[in-house]
């Protein structure tokens, strides 16, 4: 912080009851601010927060497809052995409509 007074031709600064000059009043001089005014940034995370963190980046390793249960499957079906419940399927239809369509 630079404190700068400027007279222009005005008095001299006035003496205070003390006899000394007030170290803000002298012209061209810089006045630091006291050290214990300086304000500091701080950050608080709750172990909520954290703990959702950790989950966050646990979560971010497992890939979204499960590739060995896809290719289990794949390979059922070309060898033609793969026969789901009719129920099964339907449910998964149905299912799979109504989700499509939860907001209309």
């Amino acid at each position: 912080m630079r404190v700068s007074i400027e007279t222009d031709g005005l008095a001299a600064p006035q003496k205070m009851g003390t006899g000394a000059t007030s170290a803000a009043a002298s012209v061209g001089t810089a006045v630091p601010a006291p050290a214990a005014s300086v304000p500091t940034d701080a950050l608080s995370v709750s172990s909520g927060a954290q703990f959702i963190a950790v989950a966050q980046a646990h979560l971010a390793t497992i890939p979204d497809v499960r590739t060995d249960k896809v290719e289990a499957i794949r390979a059922q079906m070309d060898a033609e052995a793969y026969n789901p419940p009719a129920d099964a399927v339907a449910d998964g239809i149905v299912k799979a409509h109504s989700q499509g369509h939860a907001g209309a």
